[in-house]
């Protein structure tokens, strides 16, 4: 389990990079699992796994902190 934050998100499109600390990895907004109980926004702290995408690792079954633990 890798942790990091959201930095872009297009939610027109429904996809974004989060950032953990050393690059940015790709994700679908299909791939957060709580993403009902969120706005998606950038600076949003997450936790997620690496899973080999088309153009290099994405990450999936992203899970979206609290928000009050996300400032």
């Amino acid at each position: 389990m890798f942790t990091g934050k959201i930095v872009r998100f297009n939610k027109n499109r429904g996809f974004g990079f989060i950032n953990n600390g050393e690059e940015d990895i790709f994700f679908f907004a299909d791939s957060i699992l709580n993403r009902e109980d969120f706005y998606i926004k950038e600076g949003l702290e997450t936790t997620f796994e690496l899973a080999p995408g088309y153009k290099g690792p994405q990450a999936v079954n992203i899970n979206i902190k609290d928000e009050e633990s996300a400032e």
